[in-house]
Parts: C-alpha cells; structure tokens; sequence
C-alpha cells in the first residue's frame, strides 16, 4: 500500500512532529509500505498531488494537514487515515463522511494522562500539596501539617467523565483500597450528582469531554462544597472551570488545591491570578505523551495500519458519531 506522511506547523511554528512521535518508526514503516519520500505539508501539497493519485493511507500526528473538502478529493484512492495522537476532532468529519476510515491513537496518549493523574491523587490523598505549602521553615516543618492527607485507604476519589482515559484511571485505582465514583458528563446519565462527588471526594479529576454544554460547569459553588484539604485535578479542558471563581475560593480556602494541567485560554493571560495563588498549581500540559511515550502512539498506528493491510477488523476505527463526544 502507498503510505505518506502528513504535517502543518503547530501555533507557534513547530513543523517537527512527524519526527518527534515517529521518529525511527519512519523507517519501519518504509520497510512495511511503499513510503512517499517527501513529507506533505501546507506549501507542498498542490506541487505534490499529482504523484499521490494512488496513495491509500496518511500517517499523521498533532498538527495533521487541515486540507479542505476539495483537497481530499484530489485523492481519490484513499482508505484511511491514522493519526498517531489523540483527538480527530478537528479534522475528521470531512473523510468519514467519504467513507475514509480515521483511526486514533488516542487510548495510547490516554495512557500517561491517566498514569499523571493517577500520581496526582495519591499525592492528594498523603496530603502532599498542603503540607509543601506549610514546610515554611524549621518550626513548621513537623507541627502537625505531616497528617493534613486523608490517606489513600477507604477513601472516595471523584472522577468526572467516563471515556477512554477514565476507564483506564479507574483500572489504575482497582491497586488501591479506594472508592472510586465516577460521574458521565451527560446529566441525563449520572447516579451521583457533581454536587455530591465535589463535597464527599478528597480529590475529584476532571476528564468530561469538551462540549459546548460543560463550559464553566464547574463553579464557585462546587469548589467551595469540598472537604478540608481535598484537591481538583484538571486534565480535562480549562474551558470547564469558571476560572474567577475557582480563584475566589482557592484564597477563600487555603486548605485545597487545584491542580490545572489545563487552562482557558492556554497559557493563562500574562497577569493571571492563577500565577499567584500559592494553592493553585499550574503545569503545561504536561500529562499527555512525552519522550518515549510517543512510540507507543506511533506503534499503536503502525499496528492498526498492519490489520488494514489484513483486511482485519481494526482496533482504533473512530466512527462519525464518536467525534463530536471528543475533547
């Protein structure tokens, strides 16, 4: 099969990402398919078209070229797509309705987003975060702070949203004499209300999907309802949280923190209290693949593109109506 490589520049410019996921998994695939030399991008793609009339499968990542309807129909003998990175969302109404399959990777980038958040509760539950907070000086140190924790034994562990991630954060915790609850981002679905899992939850983990109906769901209100040193563990989208609010509450309560791995917009505006609030902590979006955690995306897609060959059943398919419950 005629396979070829895919990629834009990311928001700041970035034109590596073939490179950084695939790395020496460009070779492999060389070996498994009749590989297009060149890689296509934004300024090659009209110049190149005319050699790709037989090409049947893109290999891309973060960053996947953003051709228009028109394009994709100057490729006539395309089947698939398998996108080595996690949401399609963005680009991939237009082949499925062309009957393209689209195949993600988003269970392997799922994988260390549930092993950070993992981390992230444990921590939460040995009280962690609080106790750093209070080790000021050499008095503080051992004055009480050690057992802020509520401990990670028979304790309640909130997780909003009930995909790929979450199924597997859920798996991780069957480890721990927790008791994990587990809260669908669709009202209509929950056994447990928000209200519930944010009061009763020494560290509730944000993974609801990005809809356009979970914008600012979690509020003032929630945050203040949670028991004395819990934490909020955002791996979801910023968008989610009611940010001014969450900052009221947060120096309203010295006692939580909120871990936000994600912001809206992202990076917080230059002057944003969420640099400044000593129990808000701020990371990059660091719980999605990293180093080596990219060959796993690549495997996973190197796989799928085996079984396609096969004409197996294949294992990461994303069908239409699963897009528009993606983040």
């Amino acid at each position: 099969m005629k396979t070829a490589f895919f990629n834009a520049a990311d928001p700041v410019g970035n034109t590596d990402n073939i490179e950084q996921v695939f790395a020496d998994r460009q070779e492999v695939l060389g070996g498994m398919s009749d590989l297009y030399p060149r890689i296509i991008t934004p300024d090659n793609f009209e110049d190149e078209v005319e050699n790709l009339q037989d090409l049947e499968v893109i290999f891309c990542t973060w960053c996947m070229l953003d051709l228009t309807e028109e394009q994709i129909d100057k490729l006539p003998n395309l089947k698939a797509v398998l996108y080595a990175a996690g949401s399609v969302k963005y680009f991939a109404e237009a082949y499925l309705r062309r009957g393209i399959k689209v195949c993600s990777a988003i269970k392997a980038n799922g994988v260390p987003v549930a092993e950070y958040a993992l981390g992230q509760v444990l921590l939460a539950g040995a009280g962690f975060w609080r106790n750093s907070r209070e080790c000021v000086d050499h008095d503080s140190t051992f004055m009480g702070n050690n057992y802020r924790g509520h401990g990670n034994y028979d304790n309640r562990v909130a997780i909003l949203g009930n995909g790929t991630i979450s199924t597997h954060l859920q798996h991780l915790l069957q480890s721990f004499n927790l008791e994990v609850i587990v809260v669908p981002a669709r009202e209509a679905r929950r056994t447990i209300s928000l209200e519930e899992a944010f009061s009763t939850s020494f560290a509730v983990v944000n993974l609801f999907p990005d809809r356009d109906d979970n914008v600012g769901v979690f509020d003032g209100k929630l945050f203040s309802s949670m028991i004395d040193s819990a934490a909020f563990i955002n791996v979801g989208r910023g968008r989610q949280v009611n940010e001014p609010e969450l900052i009221q509450v947060m120096k309203d309560r010295p006692d939580l923190t909120a871990l936000l791995d994600v912001q809206h917009p992202e990076p917080p505006v230059d002057g944003s209290e969420l640099y400044t609030v000593p129990n808000i902590i701020l990371s990059g979006h660091l719980a999605g693949s990293k180093g080596t955690e990219f060959r796993r995306m690549a495997d996973y897609m190197l796989e799928e593109f085996k079984r396609l060959e096969a004409g197996e059943p294949l294992e990461h398919e994303i069908k239409l109506e699963d897009v528009a419950a993606m983040a």
